[in-house]
Order: C-alpha cells, then structure tokens, then sequence
C-alpha cells in the first residue's frame, strides 16, 4: 500500500516538472514576442495613472520593460497552463473530465474577466483615490518598477479570485465539499471575504474594497448552484446505472 502510494506520488510529481519545463519554454517564447510590442503596452499603463513615472537607476527603465514583458507573457499562457493542470487532474485524481475543452474555456473566460474587470474598473478607480491626497506640497513621484509590479499583482489576484466557481465545482465533484457545507459556511466566508477585500484592494475606503467583495460574494453563491447541479447529475446517473 505504501509503495504503491509512493509512486502515484512520483508520478505526479514527474507530471508536474514536465509541466514546468514545457512552461518555462512556451513563456520564453511569448516572452520573447512580447518584448517587440512592450513600449505600445507600457502607454496603455500609463494612461490609467496619467503620470510621468520616474527611474530610480539607470538600468530600471530596461529592467521594468522585461519585467512588463514577462507579465504579459504570463497573462499570454494561462489557458495553456489551465489545459495542463485540467489533464493532470484527470490523471491523478477520481475527478475525470469528458468536458476537459469546457473546464478550460470556463476557466480560461473566468479569469481573463477578473483581470479584465481590475484594469478596467478597481485599478482605474483606487489610482484616482489615491492621487487625490496630492497637494501643492505633495507631489506623487511613482517609480516605473513599482507601478508595473503593483499593477500585474492586482490584475492577477482578480484573475485568481473568479475561478472560484470552478474550484467549488471541482471540489464538489471529487465530493471534498457540499451544499449544505457551503450553506452553513455562508457566514464565515462573508467574513472572510470582508477581510481579504479589505487587505486585497488598493485603497481603505468602502467603495473599493466593495468592487472586490461583492462580485466574490456573487461567485460563491454562483458556485453553490454549480455544486448543487454537480450533486443532481451525480444521482441521476447513479439512478439510471442501477
């Protein structure tokens, strides 16, 4: 028993390094794409803060346009790094797809709107919120690297965050979670959501902060219904196999 859980353990753990090395080589190559179009990229940012961003070193400003490529490098290879963990999935766990190509579009359309809905709508928002403490003796002097990094942290943190009805619905097929769960632990996940929006977003004030936990909150209770739908597909088939 041991030894042969010793060995799914390798196998997964085989799985995962051939992901990352087959990842490591498909974001050079986007890296590397991306690196002729940073500059149009870096003036969509910089219109959001509407600021001239300032250097600290003489290597920033090339050291901040890699790490933008690499950025939008990583934004580039989220379906395929989705495609590869759905399959690693499949492979170890009792969670087996016959809708691999739906669980990757869902998830692929899930996240892509979160970071669409934080470029779009919280960054925008919490930049002007923040700027707007500046007076005739405060100036804001942002530096590149900051802002690049402090951008991309948000956008993917969103982009996280609503796969959250996806990660509810993967548990409840493995049977990890259920609605009754989910139900009774309505409260705590409120709580919790409060919290995290409240450290989470750029700015203190409750606008904000309420960008970030009302969509979650919309999502969790999206995921319920996911798991509750999951649940009667389960008995249906277990009905009609009997």
């Amino acid at each position: 028993m041991t030894n042969i859980f010793s060995e799914a353990n390798l196998n997964v753990l085989r799985d995962v390094r051939r992901l990352l090395i087959r990842f490591l080589i498909v974001t050079s190559l986007v890296f590397f794409t991306t690196l002729f179009f940073v500059e149009k990229i870096m003036r969509k940012l910089n219109e959001i803060i509407k600021l001239k961003l300032i250097l600290y070193s003489l290597p920033e400003a090339f050291m901040s346009y890699l790490k933008l490529a690499l950025f939008i490098s990583l934004l580039v290879v989220v379906p395929y790094v989705i495609f590869e963990l759905v399959n690693i999935l499949n492979k170890h766990t009792t969670f087996k797809g016959n809708k691999n190509f739906v669980i990757v579009l869902v998830a692929t359309l899930l996240f892509y709107c979160g970071a669409a809905f934080c470029y779009f709508v919280v960054l925008p928002s919490g930049i002007k919120f923040l700027l707007q403490y500046q007076t005739d003796s405060i100036k804001p002097m942002i530096a590149l690297s900051s802002y690049i990094s402090f951008v991309f942290t948000f956008v993917f943190t969103f982009g996280i965050m609503f796969e959250l009805p996806l990660f509810m619905y993967i548990l409840g097929s493995l049977g990890i979670i259920t609605v009754k769960m989910l139900n009774e632990k309505r409260r705590f996940f409120i709580l919790g959501n409060s919290i995290l929006s409240a450290i989470l977003t750029p700015t203190p004030d409750v606008f904000n902060m309420m960008l970030m936990m009302l969509p979650l909150q919309v999502l969790y209770e999206l995921g319920i219904v996911v798991v509750l739908l999951t649940g009667k597909q389960k008995l249906q088939k277990n009905s009609d196999t009997v």
